[in-house]
């Protein structure tokens, strides 16, 4: 933690620091609206992926002055529906994908908040097949949250905090919020390979959105799914509709820094399937409701698994132009018999064995 504080400072891009419970550290990096560090205890071992960039002041530095899109990883927030917003030509999407500048270029705002960080950015963005552009704004509120089995005991370190996003459509000049649904979409980049466990409240068939998940790779059971993600291959990507969902997902890995010791991330998050989730698969763009994903990202030096949730949009139609979600993310070190009780008491997975092969 100390290093990545120091080569962001020495480049330009000073983080924000809070200071949590048992010690935890939470470190966001106000321009880019993200928390881009967690840690536990007196550990320098960040339970997210950030950018190999970030290694040192001077590659840091240059990343920084790159064009384009940058990625530093961590936690970040989009909006949905991705059809609308990234992707040019739905016959192409893959070549025509591009990340608009307004939602994450570096141009947010760090803001006093009573309790914790507060992140703005306000903007506008262009649906590309509605051919409208959208005024918006979104407030990211992060403070640390407890440990949610600090009764326990179970010798297990921790790093948490929660997050409030608010997501608000413009009003013109005459009062009139121009036609669209937008949703948010939050993306936590973690570390690879590990295995994402998704419990559901009955047996889920993820979809695909692109690439190709190996048959052996993801484990279905009546009410979970559990990806194995490798540090090889092509990049893929899932979705769930919201109905199926129960509000948890989590992400377990081995530790980088010492390989007895096991991480878990959890992600607990509103699921409301009465609620319009505007996100679609690509190949379906009539076919919405996707409220979680996982994707693996495999090429280049770039490499990093995503656990994303997506909230209802908010819907000029009816009024309804504000939208917010509110979720926690709770992190944990330890070894594996104590992370297995976490995994069940948080996630509802009775027993999860240690990799059948090797994908740590």
């Amino acid at each position: 933690m100390t290093s990545l504080i120091d080569n962001l400072t020495r480049a330009g891009h000073p983080p924000a620091i809070l200071n949590a419970a048992e010690d935890a550290q939470i470190l966001a990096l106000p321009e880019y609206g993200r928390v881009l560090g967690l840690y536990a205890g007196e550990s320098q071992e960040n339970f997210f992926w950030t950018n190999p960039a970030l290694v040192s002041a001077e590659s840091a530095a240059e990343f920084f002055r790159r064009d384009g899109w940058l990625n530093p990883g961590g936690d970040r927030t989009w909006l949905a529906p991705e059809i609308e917003l990234f992707i040019g030509d739905l016959a192409r999407p893959g070549e025509t994908y591009a990340v608009p500048a307004a939602l994450d270029s570096g141009q947010w705002r760090r803001e006093d908040g009573a309790h914790g960080l507060r992140l703005r950015n306000e903007s506008a963005v262009r649906l590309k097949h509605s051919d409208r552009t959208i005024h918006f704004t979104v407030a990211k509120d992060v403070r640390p949250a407890a440990n949610p089995l600090r009764g326990m005991k179970l010798g297990l370190s921790y790093a948490g905090y929660e997050q409030t996003t608010t997501l608000e459509l413009a009003v013109d000049r005459n009062g009139n919020v121009p036609p669209a649904q937008l949703g948010v979409w939050n993306l936590l980049q973690l570390p690879k390979p590990g295995r994402m466990i998704v419990p559901t409240y009955r047996r889920a068939v993820p979809q695909t959105v692109f690439g190709d998940v190996p048959s052996a790779d993801l484990e279905l059971a009546d009410h979970a799914f559990i990806w194995s993600m490798a540090d090889t291959g092509k990049n893929a990507k899932i979705s769930v509709k919201a109905d199926v969902l129960t509000g948890r997902a989590g992400y377990l890995c081995r530790s980088q820094a010492d390989g007895d010791l096991w991480s878990l991330v959890v992600r607990n998050f509103t699921v409301n399937p009465s609620g319009n989730y505007v996100d679609a698969l690509w190949n379906d763009p009539n076919n919405r409701g996707y409220a979680f994903q996982a994707c693996a990202v495999n090429e280049g030096v770039e490499t990093f698994n995503e656990l994303e949730h997506h909230a209802p949009a908010a819907e000029s139609a009816d009024g309804r132009n504000r939208a917010c979600d509110r979720s926690q993310v709770w992190a944990f070190r330890g070894h594996f018999e104590e992370i297995s009780t976490a995994i069940h008491v948080l996630l509802g997975i009775d027993t999860i064995n240690q990799p059948r092969r090797k994908i740590t």
